[in-house]
């Protein structure tokens, strides 16, 4: 062990702050400074509390520094604290951690210290005892596991009166820590050890690498409480992963008999564990959108406390399939500055998870996929945007709740492509809509900022009729919101029927456009739709030979062939229907175009 010069001040600082010397030690540098509460003393100018909150050696060149702080350990010292190396370390670049020291000098002193690192490939941590300066190895961690780039680890220490000495370690930094070793010594009496420390030995190359956070000495306390559920997951139509907060007993965590759902799904047929996680395996499928509940007892912890009896409820969530997900609101032409949306609706009644759904832009052959955990409940909107604050800013009408940031692809102003499906392949698509500037309402003068409404979900996605702008008193766009030109969920059965008789062109969000509902015996007819006045006169042909899918809607939006502004007044609307087998069908319906607003 290398014998640092320890400087007279130094000395002297922890004579004079002894007075108030500490009975436990606890230290995340939170606050942002590591000379007060605690006070450290040694090489301060070599240390730094950086942006992440963690003490970071920040030392000008090669050499040593430490860092000393003195206390009054408890009878019993339960010693934790998290340590990273960013390095592989060697005989020039590695740490000791003094856990406690009766003198400031190691070459004579007393006490015990962790050695973090050393040459060769079989790095591991070392406890060591000092007897007036000598080094006695009473135990070594696990070879090799800190032997690679970040060496780190969060250590766990428990010392007890007997000197029976119980060291965990959590190199992944996972929160579980796994016991290494226990020793026992009590050579040293922690009633005659005050000094608690760090030593950083470095080259040039690795003077700002060393790390530490978290230092906690306290009076060891035995545990008395059970295992806390942390998470319970549904992977799988009959399968659940459940995570606690510590270490379970493997025992009664396997026992299939302490999970019951209810339902009538019963007991698992298979209980796994791993030490904090619990697999369980059922006979049933679960159903999506029914609510469950897990009831969870006898689950004991490695000290054989119980878990206080659980109920914990859980809904299954499937991904979703074609006919689950409609797109249902696209803004491609954002303010300056702003972000596009696209946004969907959960038209099936299951509860869906949407990570992994792609979002593509097939017209730039660009793709994102949905990472996050993200369920979409029955008749739900979801709006997805790459900022958030844009929308709700610019925006009233919105649901804040629903509005979510994903990386979305590029979305050209004018036209594009927006499509929902399960993967790459662009084969299994969910929904797709080709969105163009030309569907917004011709009257509105700028359609920056506007987004394009899906009128019906019933109706066929890439109907043209199906599309409309936003209205002006929702603010030109409904994010997470129902759409303000959206039709009722239920409409007329009839084979030619308007939705509503009277419509009015203002862009007030109600009955803007007139809807044409239609729902055919057959595929396959062919239409001509004309629009008159009480005249007699032809205004307008809204569809001109168009092929009819068998149910759908048509809409008009008030204007002449001609694109200018029709009069108030009673129009008559008049469809002849043509089928290849010799089929025709002719409709008559009157509506009313009321007060249009300039």
């Amino acid at each position: 062990m290398p014998h640092s010069i320890i400087r007279s001040i130094l000395f002297l600082s922890l004579i004079v702050c002894s007075d108030r010397i500490s009975a436990q030690l606890v230290d995340d540098f939170s606050d942002g400074d590591f000379t007060n509460g605690p006070s450290w003393t040694g090489d301060t100018d070599d240390f730094v509390v950086n942006i992440n909150g963690e003490l970071q050696l920040m030392a000008p060149e090669a050499g040593e520094s430490s860092l000393f702080t003195t206390l009054s350990y408890p009878d019993t010292i339960q010693l934790g604290m998290t340590f990273r190396l960013e390095m592989s370390p060697s005989s020039s670049n590695f740490g000791l951690i003094y856990l406690g020291l009766d003198d400031l000098d190691p070459s004579v002193a007393n006490g015990y210290y962790l050695q973090i690192g050393e040459s060769g490939s079989n790095d591991a941590i070392k406890l060591y005892r000092l007897d007036n300066g000598s080094e006695i190895l009473l135990a070594t961690a696990s070879d090799g596991a800190i032997a690679s780039d970040p060496a780190q680890a969060r250590i766990s220490v428990t010392i007890h009166p007997d000197g029976l000495w119980s060291f965990s370690t959590d190199y992944g930094l996972s929160g579980f820590n796994e016991l290494e070793f226990e020793v026992m010594d009590d050579t040293h009496s922690f009633n005659g050890l005050n000094i608690f420390g760090i030593y950083c030995e470095y080259t040039e190359t690795r003077k700002e690498n060393f790390f530490y956070d978290d230092i906690s000495i306290m009076k060891f306390e035995q545990d008395e409480t059970g295992p806390l559920l942390t998470n319970l997951s549904v992977t799988g139509d009959k399968t659940i992963l459940l995570s606690f907060n510590e270490k379970i007993d493997a025992v009664t965590a396997e026992n299939s008999d302490n999970y019951i759902v209810d339902q009538g799904l019963g007991s698992p047929i298979g209980a796994i564990s791993d030490g904090v996680k619990v697999f369980l395996t059922f006979d049933n499928t679960f159903l999506s959108g029914t609510p469950y509940q897990l009831a969870i007892l006898n689950v004991e912890d490695e000290n054989g406390n119980a878990i206080i009896p659980i109920a914990e409820p859980f809904i299954v969530t499937v991904f979703p399939n074609i006919g689950d997900l409609a797109i249902s609101e696209i803004l491609s032409d954002p303010y300056s500055g702003g972000s596009d949306f696209v946004e969907i609706f959960n038209k099936s009644d299951k509860y869906l998870n949407l990570n992994g759904l792609i979002i593509s832009n097939l017209a730039k052959d660009e793709q994102k996929s949905i990472d996050q955990d993200i369920d979409l409940l029955p008749g739900e909107y979801l709006c997805f945007t790459e900022d958030k604050e844009f929308l709700i800013s610019t925006y009233p009408t919105h649901n804040a709740d629903q509005i979510v940031e994903v990386d979305l692809p590029s979305f050209n102003n004018d036209s594009g492509n927006v499509s929902i499906s399960h993967s790459s392949d662009n084969i299994n698509f969910i929904d797709q809509f080709d969105y163009d500037e030309n569907l917004h309402f011709e009257l509105l003068d700028d359609t920056e900022g506007v987004s394009l409404e899906r009128v019906s979900f019933s109706a066929y996605s890439q109907s043209s009729d199906n599309w409309h702008s936003s209205s002006t008193t929702s603010g030109f766009a409904t994010p997470g919101m129902v759409n303000s030109n959206a039709l009722p969920t239920v409409i007329s059965d009839g084979e030619f029927e308007l939705v509503e008789k009277v419509f009015s062109p203002n862009s007030d969000g109600d009955n803007d456009f007139l809807i044409i509902n239609y729902k055919l015996d057959k595929p396959g007819y062919v239409a001509n739709i004309k629009v008159f006045d009480d005249e007699g006169f032809e205004i307008d042909q809204i569809v001109s030979n168009g092929l009819l899918a068998t149910e759908g809607l048509i809409t008009w939006n008030g204007t002449t062939s001609e694109g200018s502004i029709s009069q108030i007044g009673l129009y008559i609307i008049i469809a002849e229907l043509f089928h290849p087998d010799g089929g025709i069908k002719n409709f008559k319906k009157v509506c009313v175009l009321a007060d249009f607003i300039e």
